[in-house]
């Protein structure tokens, strides 16, 4: 009888050591992949935000050229304003060359601001993986990206929209309007260019 009792408290130790192993076996099996899919979200979250500085860094780039394109032109439209006549700014713009109307007059320079690696992280999905202040921060800067892109077309539009019946006048202040209001945009997105690239570089 002592012997039956024996036999089943062993076979009883035996099997719930099994249970053991087999349960510690589930949960490092759990943890296993709990860290492999941690680690998937953060190399996801890396490369996300790898792509995005580099496109920052190109348009940061761009926008420089730009401003520096424009610049000397944009310094002389005081002198061009206050040399203009009210007979001046009724002759039709085309009556004399370009060149001659806006001397240093090199065109708009910047191109559009590319967005494409902010809208591929977004539809990944791997903004929820990151710090919100950090996510709060791009979505202002690609906002304001946003609203450089559409100004810049709309001026753009309109300089290419002038015509035989376009007068100096008209042209002028629609150099004023590109010199104000996109220089305005181009001067906001350099600085917030500065301030993100800097917050990325030490994102961790």
């Amino acid at each position: 009888m002592v012997k039956k009792k024996t036999s089943f408290s062993f076979k009883l130790s035996q099997n719930l050591v099994q249970l053991l192993i087999v349960m510690a076996g589930v949960f490092l099996g759990m943890l296993l992949t709990e860290w492999n899919l941690g680690r998937k979200t953060s190399n996801k979250v890396g490369t996300a935000l790898k792509q995005i500085r580099i496109e920052i860094l190109a348009n940061q780039k761009m926008l420089d050229a730009g401003i520096m394109h424009k610049k000397p032109f944009f310094s002389s439209l005081d002198s061009l304003e206050s040399s203009l006549t009210l007979e001046m700014a009724n002759e039709p713009l085309f009556d004399k060359p370009l060149i001659y109307r806006f001397p240093g007059w090199k065109g708009i320079g910047s191109l559009r601001a590319d967005d494409s690696m902010y809208q591929t992280a977004m539809f990944s999905n791997v903004f929820p993986e990151m710090d919100i202040e950090l996510v709060r921060e791009l979505a202002l800067l690609y906002n304001t990206q946003n609203e450089y892109n559409k100004i810049r077309e709309t001026l753009m539009g309109r300089f290419l929209q002038m015509d035989s019946s376009t007068t100096y006048g008209d042209a002028l202040r629609l150099m004023w309007q590109i010199a104000e209001e996109l220089g305005a945009y181009e001067l906001m997105l350099q600085d917030k260019y500065k301030v993100i690239l800097d917050k990325l570089e030490n994102y961790r």
